[in-house]
């Protein structure tokens, strides 16, 4: 699977509401508004998330938003709440409009449409990735939209460990924002807060962090588009180590990647003539890359287990967990040992938060006598050894067999020199006109 799913999908619904935002189920005294000329302006939003020991939990968001414009009303006027079908039940409790003259109209549930999350139609992507989409009734520019939403995770796919992630709005105005996590008081959490610093409370058995933070202005600060995301503002999880996350990881992996006669008779086949074992890997290589169509069946467990290696042989197709597992089985089945790199493909990793949630891919690591290669088997036609930008001088998560997993920085060039090169063969004519042929050819990033 090229993309992975965080580890609480709570974290699908914290991110949808911040696209819509802010929550005021009063009508607000009459006074100027100081910033009618923004096309919508978010009042209030907020995320309560309560975890247990065992790792379920709920979301409650609520949330409000001035309409000022009509283009506010197209971004409005239908909501998109996410959630995860096996695992989590989604609650909308009210979505509402209150007209300026204080009167309510009410969106009610025959209105709702459940239906496949987008990625799942976008993508080869096969998933219990939902959506509820709300068309909002009576939506006009003027006009308050107030929601309120509960999502509870009744089945953790990772028992007895729990982890959240957090994004403040900051792509308009957020006039109050508020985010409370609440975990049991005798459960070690790892915290990390890159600006908005959270206060900390006790009530009985319960811990509860809360942050709070406003935003002024039409949008966020422009960033590099060829930059890594950072990581989000807020980060808090139950794993205390990296070598947690591996220990929970590897037998998910391990248990798929089982050498098998046909396995083993594939692998043979494949490196029939070979001599060392780089020249076994890069036949193994070539093939997983090439011949397997890139297809990701996420349901339940298997947003992070693969499926056997054998399945993955048979099928013919496989996501990024899947090709690798298949990769790793051939190689083990002619005596050469491959092992898992759990890698974020499009922003940063937060070291201090152990948690698989932070990864959305899987690599290989191929130890080849005093050097160690990085392969990467959905990119398909990579030469042998080739990350793509976004993969290299970042952080990923090795698991070793027999060894501690531990966060391992891959390569920040290439494993050869890159070129790029033009070749013109053309003729000047007398009349001043170019009849030419131009090749280029690109060996490395375009």
């Amino acid at each position: 699977m090229r993309r992975l799913v965080p580890l609480a999908s709570l974290i699908l619904l914290a991110s949808s509401v911040l696209t819509y935002s802010g929550a005021q189920t009063q009508p607000a005294p009459a006074q100027k508004n100081v910033r009618s000329k923004e096309a919508l302006v978010f009042e209030a939003l907020r995320t309560e998330v309560r975890f247990e020991k065992d790792g379920t939990g709920t979301t409650h968001v609520s949330a409000g938003v001035l309409v000022q414009s009509e283009s506010a009303v197209q971004q409005f006027g239908l909501l998109s709440l996410a959630y995860i079908k096996t695992n989590e039940d989604l609650t909308v409790e009210y979505v509402r409009v209150r007209k300026p003259d204080g009167r309510l109209v009410t969106t009610p549930p025959e209105d709702f449409q459940d239906m496949a999350s987008e990625v799942t139609r976008l993508a080869p992507m096969y998933s219990d990735l939902r959506e509820v989409h709300i068309p909002i009734r009576g939506l006009a520019i003027g006009d308050r939209l107030e929601y309120a939403v509960r999502t509870r995770l009744h089945t953790s796919l990772i028992p007895n460990q729990f982890g959240f992630a957090y994004n403040f709005f900051k792509t308009g105005t957020m006039l109050d924002e508020e985010l409370d996590v609440n975990v049991p008081a005798d459960i070690p959490v790892k915290v990390k807060s890159a600006d908005v610093q959270p206060t900390v409370r006790t009530e009985g058995e319960r811990r509860i962090y809360t942050w709070k933070a406003s935003h002024e202005g039409e949008g966020a600060e422009e960033t590099d588009p060829l930059a890594d995301a950072p990581p989000p503002p807020v980060e808090i999880g139950s794993f205390q180590t990296w070598e947690e996350v591996g220990r929970w990881w590897e037998p998910l992996e391990e248990e798929r990647a089982v050498v098998t006669p046909e396995i083993r008779a594939k692998a043979l086949e494949l490196t029939k003539g070979t001599t060392t074992d780089e020249e076994k890997v890069r036949a193994v290589y070539k093939y997983v890359a090439t011949q397997f169509r890139y297809i990701s069946l996420s349901f339940g467990i298997g947003r992070y287990q693969p499926h056997a290696a054998l399945d993955v042989l048979d099928n013919a197709y496989g996501d990024c967990k899947d090709k690798h597992t298949l990769l790793e089985a051939l190689l083990k089945a002619v005596g050469i040992q491959a092992y898992p790199a759990l890698i974020n493909s499009s922003r940063k990793v937060e070291p201090d938060v152990p948690s698989p949630a932070q990864f959305d891919h899987v690599i290989s690591v191929v130890p080849l006598g005093d050097r160690t290669v990085w392969l990467d088997t959905t990119t398909e036609v990579a030469p042998f050894g080739f990350l793509m930008v976004n993969l290299r001088d970042k952080q990923a998560l090795v698991m070793p067999p027999g060894k501690p997993a531990s966060l391992v920085t891959t390569p920040a060039e290439p494993p050869f020199q890159m070129t790029d090169r033009w070749q013109i063969d053309g003729k000047l004519g007398s009349e001043g006109v170019l009849d030419a042929k131009i090749t280029r050819a690109v060996r490395g990033d375009l």
